[in-house]
């Protein structure tokens, strides 16, 4: 049986009783050698030997690392309620939906938000401004809407130390009826005024799973008729077409401010991402206030 070498465990040409190893030759004579030297340096690993152990650690690294992402997953999953609805305006050039975590926050310049001409809740004065960028069709906004709005109304709306404007920030990729629900509603507030926005506004999020794009323009005209607001006046509108430019100048806006997602808030300029509970807005507009 023709001798191994202790080194690499290949055997020996049979001829010459050499062969090629790590680039130069090995012969049974230097293969003594190479182990005498093993014994005094310590433990060599061959190219051979050192591949398998990498590939090992690297398995062994994969199923911790498995384990921990299985934990944040589940972890992230809690949170779902506050998460926002995507970026829409990424995701037709990129499929990056660039979602943003609920916790994000950050600081704007209120003075780059137009806010002329917008629907308005509260005293013109009031201390505290609240922008408020969303979509009618997000399962989000409505968490948003039927959670921390109502509450950031009675404690601090009412009494005139808040004021919160509307921005449409329709997600189109996401939410196929959210745009001409926008410009109906917008065509609401020019032909019906302040007071029947904030009501019908209402209405589109209790009875979001009713609309489609089918019908949702249709159906806010008969909501928007029974508040005294003309049917036809509100289609004259839409079909001028300024609505919908507005609605459009709306989302533009919020791109740029980094309302990737709806809905997302600027409370005095402090960003608030999400379907965050009324004790975070509490947080923000106690600050603001100084208290």
């Amino acid at each position: 049986m023709a001798e191994k070498c202790d080194v690499c465990g290949e055997e020996f040409d049979s001829e010459r009783g050499l062969h090629i190893h790590q680039g130069k030759e090995h012969s049974e004579k230097n293969q003594s050698n190479e182990g005498q030297n093993q014994g005094k340096n310590g433990i060599s690993i061959t190219p051979r030997q050192f591949g398998a152990s990498a590939f090992a650690f690297g398995l062994l690294l994969g199923l911790v690392l498995g384990g921990i992402g299985t934990s944040v997953l589940g972890t992230s999953q809690n949170t779902i309620e506050a998460a926002p609805s995507g970026n829409t305006d990424n995701a037709d050039n990129n499929g990056n939906t660039g979602n943003q975590g609920p916790d994000s926050l950050d600081t704007v310049d209120m003075s780059n938000i137009d806010m002329e001409g917008e629907p308005v809740l509260g005293e013109e004065d009031a201390p505290v401004t609240m922008v408020a960028y969303e979509d009618f069709q997000c399962p989000f906004c409505k968490r948003f809407e039927e959670g921390a709005v109502p509450q950031i109304v009675s404690n601090y709306v009412d009494n005139g130390q808040v004021k919160i404007i509307w921005k449409d920030r329709p997600l189109k990729n996401l939410h196929p009826w959210a745009k001409p629900a926008a410009e109906s509603m917008e065509c609401v507030y020019r032909e019906g005024g302040n007071d029947s926005f904030w009501t019908l506004k209402d209405k589109v999020f209790s009875n979001q799973n009713q609309l489609s794009t089918s019908n949702a323009q249709s159906q806010i005209k008969s909501w928007a008729a029974e508040e005294g607001v003309s049917e036809s006046a509100i289609q004259t509108c839409i079909d001028n077409g300024d609505a919908m430019s507005e609605v459009e100048a709306d989302s533009q806006e919020g791109q740029e401010l980094g309302a990737s997602g709806t809905p997302t808030s600027f409370v005095n300029g402090q960003k608030l991402v999400g379907a965050q509970p009324f004790s975070r807005f509490e947080t923000v507009i106690e600050s603001e206030l100084g208290n």
